[in-house]
């Protein structure tokens, strides 16, 4: 059965969805979960209204217990257990996503072209039972780890003439692996590369980008017409690094803060010596600025989107980033985008 286009989010926009982290008061931005995180549900069944719009992945492969036990990780059940976190603020399902191998300390594009094509083709198999079986079929995106330009082709292409117009791919596994950062990076647009190539033939598809979201590449993410990503460097960095993000996309480690500007919505709530100190002392702090640093570039690609000047915006950020490996990827997606 051919799963029809997701209409519960803006086409024209780009949306974006945080790592999950328990409730922060007051704080309702859309959030990512797991297919299997049943405390989501259970938090929040008392107050309806506090349950913030969220995309529901198929889960971390890479992560206990799945790694340990794939048998958990099924189609079946992840489909069931997404159905159980389901509401009307539920955006979209990934449909299972199954990894080359087991060693996730080997880049995906060293291993043999088989192995990859045989995931990608299991990952389909696993998207087309779901959408024979989904509640809202609507809401699934066929979900994939692809990790070169001409895999992407291969299945992209299939999952098209498959009538899947909602893709995902995960890109968190990528960076796992410090030596490969810079060439992870690089290996993504050349997936998204991919992407934009057959758009000039199948028109109106969705893309989400799961994982690999940091917020210096929010923009390159946006001019490849991803309409949707995750990322966790807001939560991680705040809770995990003690850091705080700037405007200009840079990690900066709160205690060694001496001073500080910044008018996002929880910086200039109070005065700024009282700011300093709260990121300074509370993981809770960090997370909130981050948070809403995030959204303020959210808003500014929108912006960017509705007056089509997101290649201008793009070129803007780059040079505050001043990163030559997010260049390139920015001329790769350039030489293949199909679409304005």
């Amino acid at each position: 059965m051919p799963v029809s286009q997701n209409h519960t989010m803006s086409r024209s926009q780009f949306h974006f969805y945080r790592t999950f982290v328990p409730a922060l008061h007051g704080l309702k931005d859309p959030v990512v979960l797991s297919f299997d995180d049943a405390s989501f549900a259970k938090a929040r069944a008392a107050d309806p209204a506090e349950i913030p719009h969220h995309f529901i992945h198929s889960g971390n492969f890479f992560s206990p217990p799945y790694s340990k036990k794939p048998e958990l990780r099924t189609k079946e059940r992840v489909l069931s257990l997404q159905e159980k976190l389901m509401n009307d603020r539920t955006d979209g399902l990934m449909t299972l996503n199954v990894p080359v191998g087991s060693d996730f300390k080997v880049p995906y594009w060293k291993h043999a072209k088989a192995d990859r094509l045989r995931a990608l083709e299991t990952s389909l198999e696993a998207a087309l039972w779901a959408g024979e079986h989904a509640q809202r079929p609507e809401l699934l995106y066929a979900g994939f780890e692809v990790g070169t330009f001409h895999d992407a082709l291969h299945i992209f292409a299939r999952a098209f003439n498959a009538d899947f117009m909602q893709l995902s791919a995960g890109f968190g596994v990528f960076s796992r692996i410090a030596k490969f950062r810079s060439e992870d990076r690089i290996k993504q647009f050349e997936v998204l590369a991919g992407y934009n190539q057959l758009l000039g033939e199948f028109g109106g598809a969705r893309f989400h980008a799961s994982g690999g979201s940091s917020l210096n590449v929010l923009e390159l993410l946006a001019f490849a017409n991803v309409t949707s990503a995750d990322g966790s460097t807001a939560v991680i960095a705040g809770l995990a690094y003690g850091s705080v993000l700037t405007a200009s996309g840079r990690l900066v480690k709160a205690d060694k803060i001496t001073e500080w500007t910044c008018d996002c919505e929880f910086c200039s709530r109070k005065d700024m010596a009282d700011t300093v100190r709260n990121l300074k002392r509370s993981s809770e702090a960090r997370v909130r600025h981050n948070v809403h640093i995030t959204r303020l570039s959210e808003a500014r690609i929108n912006d960017a989107l509705a007056n089509n000047t997101i290649a201008e915006l793009t070129e803007e950020r780059l040079a505050e980033y001043g990163r030559k490996d997010l260049w390139r990827c920015y001329a790769l997606v350039r030489k293949k985008r199909t679409r304005s």
